[in-house]
């Protein structure tokens, strides 16, 4: 049976969300690119992330082991 007040919270809080403005940052990153037809390294690496850094995973790997990790930090 599905939850409608979850349901009726989700589209709520995604009308807000569709209805808040970009941040400035991507309005000044989309008008760059507008410009220039090329995008600016800072803002692909907040997009993407940084390109130097990799993800490791591997059969040993674990999702609480992962977890431990990034607490202790």
């Amino acid at each position: 049976m599905p939850d409608t007040h979850q349901d009726n919270v989700q589209q709520e809080m995604r009308a807000a969300l569709e209805q808040m403005p970009p941040p400035e940052w991507v309005l000044k990153m989309i008008e760059h690119y507008r410009l220039t037809g090329t995008y600016r390294p800072e803002d692909l690496r907040r997009l993407l992330g940084d390109p130097t850094k990799g993800v490791e995973m591997g059969s040993d790997s674990s999702l609480a082991s992962l977890l431990s990790g990034r607490l202790a930090e």
